[in-house]
């Protein structure tokens, strides 16, 4: 039995990380400082690729209950036409992620993960055997031995601190207030609903989270923030009549909490055994989603990554694939919402812009472009194959429904339930999926000895996906696609690349 991974933070990337873990029999341990679980999370509404993720691990399902239709997508606060998507992937969602992290740390929890409440990383140490770590609680200290550590503790990570880890940051900040207001959407003026570019040069949101809950927004870029005093109901008020023009109604308010700081990004991911993740790696301002979708394909990135390397399958370099592979989208999520908050603030040289922006977004190869980057939706790995027509290899597979699911003949196969490609995901391994019928024997012999890491499914012909088969890692980004009888070298190499060697 290996030592455990040990995650620095309960943050929503900490308890995806902590259940993708959980799926592989990995034993994991979250130590979150906080005492308990709170419904006072910022966020209120998750992006496209996001709502896939989580579908992707049958967790979405039991978040229905608390999912509003959204405005739409977009960029800047102009609304980009969603039509390219239909069909093909999830909208998004308005979604208070105060349920995202119940449904996290419930699902994690069932899986096997030891979630510690009230429990922080204050120190550690790294060797070849593992590493070491110093637990603060409030009834004293502990040691902890893990085999890696992962720092999921947030834009102050003390686990990155003292790895050692810069963490540079640049331009301007932002000025923000998140706030749940007890009053219901109807009875509201206009101006107080949705989300909106204002005319003074800033951004408003109001969203309903609940019953008669309204999760309030605001952000400003010339009003100094006074980081040392904890934000008032007054000043709440205050920065909405600024941004709106007009007053906010007199409500109870529930809460109220400041937000902001400069764009920044760690130079490195890992450092030897200890990884960052999420806002420990990176932070920017949550504008489109693009943040949590940031965090999230983080934690599905690293997890099965890990396991292979605890498993013992995972091939040399492996582990180093993650920082290859996530910085430079880190690096690609932060320049995007910078470029969006360049099209906000200063007002006076943006309206032009603005207007310019507008025309442009009516150029559907213009709109496809941003939406898809918006989204995350244009995340695209180099996975050593090249691109095969229009399969999205290194891409995520469209989330589209299948017919005739079934385990492939000669192979262990998946779930025969399945009616989407997002069911195929939900035991976190990859999946081998045949659309054509013409996977030879020595294949299937070798998909059959992979059973414990690939899921091997036969379904019927898609004109959403036009391959013969497609290979999936973990995390939803193809690997492999093409035809396996014509391309079995190259389908052999990716299964060893991703998934190692068979056992035995």
């Amino acid at each position: 039995m290996t030592a455990p991974v040990i995650i620095a933070g309960g943050s929503l990337t900490g308890l995806m990380l902590a259940h993708e873990l959980a799926l592989w029999g990995i034993d994991v341990v979250v130590l979150e400082r906080s005492p308990d679980l709170t419904d006072e999370s910022p966020g209120q509404a998750i992006n496209t690729t996001t709502a896939e993720l989580l579908d992707q691990r049958g967790l979405l399902a039991g978040l229905r209950g608390h999912v509003s239709p959204v405005q739409g997508t977009h960029f800047s606060l102009m609304w980009l036409d969603m039509s390219a998507l239909s069909g093909r992937h999830l909208p998004a969602m308005l979604l208070g992620h105060q349920f995202i992290a119940r449904r996290l740390d419930e699902a994690a929890v069932a899986r096997g993960a030891d979630v510690r409440r009230g429990h922080r990383v204050t120190a550690f140490t790294q060797d070849d055997d593992g590493v070491r770590v110093r637990v603060g609680t409030a009834d004293g200290e502990y040691h902890l031995h893990g085999s890696f550590l992962v720092a999921a503790d947030g834009e102050d990570s003390t686990v990155r601190a003292a790895a050692g880890i810069a963490f540079p940051g640049a331009g301007p900040a932002n000025c923000g207030l998140v706030a749940d207001v007890e009053i219901a959407v109807a009875e509201l003026a206009p101006e107080h609903r949705g989300s909106r570019f204002c005319p003074g040069g800033g951004v408003y949101s109001a969203v309903p989270v609940g019953p008669e809950l309204l999760r309030v927004i605001t952000a400003e870029f010339d009003v100094a923030s006074p980081a040392d005093t904890a934000p008032t109901t007054a000043e709440l008020r205050a920065a909405v009549a600024r941004l709106t023009g007009a007053e906010l109604p007199d409500a109870p308010v529930r809460w109220v909490r400041r937000y902001g700081g400069q764009t920044r990004t760690a130079d490195r991911m890992r450092s030897g055994r200890v990884f960052l993740a999420g806002d420990s790696a990176h932070t920017f301002y949550p504008l489109a989603g693009l943040r949590l979708n940031l965090c999230l394909q983080d934690a599905v990135n690293l997890g099965w990554k890990l396991a292979a390397e605890l498993s013992g399958w995972g091939r040399p370099g492996l582990l180093d694939t993650y920082h290859e592979e996530r910085h430079p989208q880190a690096v690609r999520a932060a320049d995007a919402t910078d470029a969006q908050l360049a099209l906000i603030h200063p007002i006076d040289r943006v309206t032009p812009l603005r207007g310019l922006f507008v025309e442009l977004l009516r150029l559907p190869q213009v709109n496809t472009y941003l939406l898809e980057l918006s989204t995350g939706l244009d995340v695209r790995y180099d996975v050593g194959v090249e691109p095969c027509g229009p399969v999205p290899v290194g891409r995520r597979l469209p989330h589209v429904p299948l017919a005739g699911v079934r385990p492939l003949a000669g192979t262990a196969g998946g779930s025969a339930t399945s009616t989407c490609v997002a069911d195929l995901h939900h035991a976190g391994r990859g999946v081998y999926l045949d659309l054509g019928g013409r996977t030879p024997v020595p294949t299937r012999r070798t998909l059959a000895a992979l059973g414990d890491r690939v899921d091997a499914v036969r379904a019927e012909p898609t004109g959403e996906i036009l391959a013969d088969a497609v290979l999936v890692r973990p995390d939803g980004h193809v690997a492999w696609a093409g035809d396996p009888v014509s391309d079995a070298e190259g389908l052999s190499g990716a299964l060893k690349s991703w998934f190692g060697e068979p056992a035995g």
